[in-house]
């Protein structure tokens, strides 16, 4: 029985993390895209 809760919550973490992970990585890719934006607006 806690071999079962054990691996139940060893999943739940790894899928918390992976999710924390795609969130920090899109924040990312959004940054990126907005700072290229404003260095064109710059140049023009």
């Amino acid at each position: 029985m806690w071999v079962l809760l054990k691996d139940f919550l060893l999943v739940s973490m790894g899928m918390g993390i992976g999710v924390v992970l795609m969130c920090i990585l899109n924040v990312g890719k959004e940054a990126d895209c907005e700072m290229k934006q404003l260095k064109e607006s710059e140049d023009n």
